[in-house]
């Protein structure tokens, strides 16, 4: 029995899983859309002017060439919009906020369109690999297709979802996903602990640091001097409750606290990953919440759309998940 058709097409946050599916049969197309809308400005604006935004940020942060970067956005919106003509569509996605935050914005893409094919989701939570389930590129052809088993239909109810969550995240407050929290997203259930962990990336009310940015200064702290590959490392395997981050999208991460005086680089090399850093004394005081890291973080950051500059009215999370607007 075919497990798809020539004309079945395939989206992915990512390329990860495209020979795996090949290799264990499936036949259609393959459509890599992997805007990291977990980073970085993610506004309401015109497509156009939404793609130069994304593509300026993505550029920037990850010290990639602004024209190519440009290219390969248009290229993968442009694809999406093709989506119709295929007799269906299977959505393939995992549980962190990279991913479901993706897969939000597809599907109120699809829900904008009056005549869609059948669409199906696998969206996975967990799976028996070791050391730790991270994500569906650790599975080979055979794990795929056992997972494709598991597809269901997105209806309208899941679109909707999607629409709902898409408008929350580019708003600028947190309140509509802190909402969406509290309620619960039955008709995608991982959403829910996704956007909790999206919530997560605003400031502490403690330090102001988010919680990637907590979790690699603890790192700092226990290991004393250690490489940012090993660091990326320890992030994925024991400390990161949801992990989501990407190498490039890590060493942005570490780059911003290196520049606001966090940690500091004790052995440098041509590349983040051998790079050997340490704590620094303002790191552990902002640790030890005797400072506050926005006081010191370099420049704007986002989270969906809320920008967060020192100097400015900002939000941010509480131990116990409320978030508050601080002056």
């Amino acid at each position: 029995m075919a497990l798809d058709s020539k004309n079945t097409l395939h989206i992915r946050c990512g390329s990860d899983i495209e020979v795996a599916l090949r290799d264990a049969g499936f036949e259609g197309d393959f459509l890599d859309f992997s805007d990291p809308f977990c980073q970085g400005p993610v506004h309401d604006l015109p497509l156009g002017e939404f793609i130069d935004e994304r593509a300026n940020f993505i550029s920037g942060a990850y010290h990639l060439p602004v024209g190519e970067v440009k290219a390969r956005e248009q290229a993968r919106y442009d694809a999406l919009r093709q989506a119709a003509a295929y007799d269906d569509i299977i959505l393939w996605f995992e549980h962190d906020h990279f991913d479901q935050l993706i897969l939000a914005y597809l599907l109120k893409h699809l829900h904008d369109y009056r005549d869609m094919p059948p669409v199906e989701l696998v969206c996975v939570h967990d799976y028996p690999v070791l050391p730790r389930f991270t994500g569906l590129g650790q599975l080979g052809p055979k794990d795929l297709a056992s997972v494709w088993e598991t597809r269901t239909e997105v209806g309208t109810e899941q679109m909707a979802l999607g629409t709902e969550v898409w408008q929350a995240l580019t708003a600028d407050s947190p309140k509509a996903l802190a909402d969406l929290v509290k309620a619960g997203t039955p008709a995608v259930p991982t959403m829910r602990e996704a956007l909790d962990r999206h919530l997560d990336e605003l400031p502490s009310t403690r330090h102001g640091l988010s919680l990637t940015e907590t979790l690699s200064l603890r790192i700092l702290a226990e290991k004393n001097r250690i490489t940012a590959g090993a660091m990326f490392g320890q992030l994925m395997l024991r400390y990161e409750p949801l992990p989501y981050l990407g190498d490039l999208m890590y060493w942005f991460e570490l780059e911003r606290l290196v520049e606001g005086g966090a940690a500091r680089v004790e052995k440098d090399a041509d590349n983040w990953r051998d790079k050997t850093l340490s704590l620094t004394d303002l790191g552990e005081r902002i640790l030890m919440t005797e400072e506050d890291w926005l006081d010191h973080m370099p420049g704007a950051r986002f989270v969906g759309g809320m920008e967060i500059t020192s100097g400015q009215p900002h939000w941010r999370r509480d131990t116990k998940g409320r978030v508050v607007l601080k002056s």
